[in-house]
């Protein structure tokens, strides 16, 4: 198993109650979204898609990811597999949760 760290972020506390009771809502927590976040700047090398407020930044980041995507010559994966292993995720996560 990977070793993990502590991760202390302040933040307002009504801000904070409404992202949990938000995320909830997708059987995410606080934590799960703070992960999904960071490993999307890893893989992305940057703020994911949305996040950013530089509009010629993240124009220049899609453009580099289309063409990444055309380049790759892998399988694709079926929509119907992607959203059913999404939903897996989510159902999993709110059984944890009960």
């Amino acid at each position: 198993m990977p070793q993990t760290s502590m991760l202390h972020v302040r933040v307002d506390d009504k801000l904070k109650a409404d992202a949990t009771e938000k995320l909830a809502e997708f059987g995410l927590t606080i934590s799960d979204a703070v992960r999904i976040l960071l490993t999307r700047v890893v893989k992305e090398g940057g703020l994911p898609a949305g996040l950013t407020t530089d509009a010629q930044a993240h124009d220049a980041w899609f453009r580099a990811k289309v063409q990444e995507a055309l380049a790759d010559t892998g399988p694709g994966v079926p929509h119907q597999q992607v959203m059913d292993e999404a939903q897996a995720l989510i159902d999993r996560k709110r059984r944890a949760r009960s």
